[in-house]
């Protein structure tokens, strides 16, 4: 007798085994999430570091000004030097061995601090005969009289920077007259005297009779500090 044999089917698992790999399956989904949530926080919470700012504004910068000045003579503006004439800076009808003395005051007209130097020459046929003293720090004084024939100039206490100089006859041949340099301070006093003394040489010969010369000195500042 024939016998049937019934399709073979494969043995369902149990119900709980099922039920098992449903709830190890959700988990796997939830510890992926819940890795993205961890992530995700992670970005957001990074740690904020607070700043501040601070700013300091110069005020203005501004430069000195050098200016020598003689005789309280101010040229107008600074570095563009200067020129006067000194009226009394002068002696008529000399005689051998007579001499004047004059007080030139070097000023400084700035707002900075300087040194400064000074050459001098003489031109006209009398310069030959003339020498010249220079002292810084000085005033100047004169005695005698033209009928006793011994006007005689000084100078009082300083340094002397020339004595019974012959200077030289051009701009270009210019004797240094005052050397090493000498300060003059911004703050008082900002003035130096300078005396000068002209002396017509004792040994003058008849041929400078009824001659004349000029002189020139040229100060030369320079701001402190510089070689």
């Amino acid at each position: 007798m024939s016998r049937h044999t019934a399709p073979s089917r494969r043995a369902s698992p149990p119900v709980g085994h099922r039920a098992r790999r449903r709830v190890l399956g959700s988990g796997r989904v939830r510890a992926l999430l819940s890795l993205g949530i961890v992530a995700g926080f992670g970005a957001v919470g990074t740690l904020a570091f607070w700043t501040d700012d601070a700013t300091i504004t110069s005020t203005s910068f501004t430069s000195g000004r050098l200016d020598v000045t003689l005789n309280d003579h101010l040229d107008g503006a600074a570095n563009n030097g200067g020129t006067t004439s000194d009226a009394d800076f002068k002696l008529a009808d000399m005689i051998p061995g007579e001499s004047f003395a004059r007080t030139v005051k070097v000023g400084n007209a700035g707002s900075v601090g300087l040194t400064y130097t000074a050459k001098a020459w003489n031109s006209g046929t009398l310069a030959s005969g003339l020498h010249w003293t220079v002292v810084a720090g000085s005033t100047a004084s004169n005695s005698g009289t033209v009928a006793a024939g011994n006007r005689t100039g000084a100078c009082s206490a300083g340094t002397t920077t020339a004595t019974n100089v012959t200077l030289g006859t051009t701009a270009g041949t210019a004797t240094t007259v005052i050397t090493p340099k000498r300060t003059i301070t911004a703050t008082a006093p900002v003035f130096e005297n300078v005396c000068v003394i002209a002396k017509l040489d004792s040994g003058a010969g008849n041929a400078l009779q009824g001659t004349s010369a000029s002189a020139t000195f040229t100060f030369n500042g320079i701001q402190m500090g510089a070689p």
